[in-house]
């Protein structure tokens, strides 16, 4: 009893901070609206026909994000797109996101600092590091993201398209010849060893030359072979070692499968079977089971 109490006293308290973060939300786009207004009347150089767009228009095409289920890279592209139709202002499009993300996340932005909160790139990167988006994530969503059936290949299209420009951008690739050797470094390194990546796991993502990546897999290489000369060497010019395995020896033995027997005079067979063996008898007596020599009723010898 008093553990349904407590869960049900923490799913109300959970639906109350729901409301309360709901409740900020509205309160803060009421605030950015008001904020819009005192902008557009003090500003007497401005055109009074002229209205300028509100932030409050991408409420209206672009959906809250989901932080659980949601994937941020889709989600700031298509906030892009129609922040770019409806002419917002990019200063301001750090205030059309926030109205836009749940508590949690605007926590998380408000502890930036004052000179970077308006500037919505460096506010993208804290939000694909805060998801672990990485430039290499990024290419392995490109390669291997799948269609499902309820999507239109349109929208496929489009999520490889993401991936694809967020992988080069995370680059800093902006020309056709860094395009281009990137393409054929991304090649080389999928025929690369494993063991070559782990290697230069520290900056295997941020090489980009294929000059560069050649060279470094190749003294990588020469070393390793190297390595494994001296290793080879070392064992067949060391004489303990060639001494302990000139004389090592193999030594089998036949597992024993037959069956003891008492009257094969304790002798095992091999094929599972007791072999009779040959009964002595005494040639004096004429009884089994000893000789001659050691008849009891053989008589003594007679001394002269």
């Amino acid at each position: 009893m008093a553990a349904e109490q407590e869960r049900l006293k923490m799913a109300t308290e959970q639906e109350r901070l729901k409301i309360e973060a709901e409740n900020e939300r509205k309160e803060r786009l009421k605030m950015e609206l008001e904020l819009e207004k005192l902008r557009t009347t003090s500003d007497g150089s401005a055109n009074p026909k002229y209205e300028k767009p509100s932030c409050y228009e991408l409420t209206k095409t672009v959906p809250s994000f989901d932080s659980r289920n949601g994937d941020i890279t889709l989600f700031l592209s298509l906030f892009e797109r129609q922040a770019k139709r409806a002419q917002i202002d990019t200063k301001d499009w750090v205030s059309g996101l926030l109205m836009l993300m749940p508590s949690d996340i605007v926590q998380l932005i408000a502890r930036e600092s004052e000179e970077n909160f308006d500037n919505y790139n460096y506010i993208k990167s804290v939000l694909l590091k805060r998801f672990k988006l990485s430039p290499e994530e990024f290419r392995r969503k490109f390669l291997h993201h799948q269609k499902y059936s309820e999507k239109s290949w349109r929208e496929f299209t489009f999520e490889i398209s993401n991936y694809f420009q967020e992988w080069i951008e995370g680059l800093k690739i902006d020309s056709f010849e860094k395009l281009k050797n990137l393409m054929i470094t991304d090649q080389i390194k999928r025929r690369a060893p494993f063991e070559a990546k782990d290697h230069f796991l520290d900056e295997w993502m941020r090489l980009v030359s294929p000059s560069e990546l050649a060279d470094r897999l190749d003294e990588y290489e020469l070393v390793l072979s190297d390595r494994k000369y001296e290793t080879k060497r070392k064992q067949q010019f060391n004489p303990i070692e060639k001494h302990t395995e000139s004389n090592q020896r193999t030594v089998r033995h036949k597992p024993f499968t037959g069956t003891w027997n008492t009257r094969n005079m304790g002798y095992p067979s091999r094929n599972g079977e007791s072999k009779q063996m040959h009964k002595f008898s005494c040639y004096s007596c004429g009884l089994e089971g000893h000789t001659a020599r050691f008849c009891p009723f053989k008589a003594p010898k007679r001394v002269n």
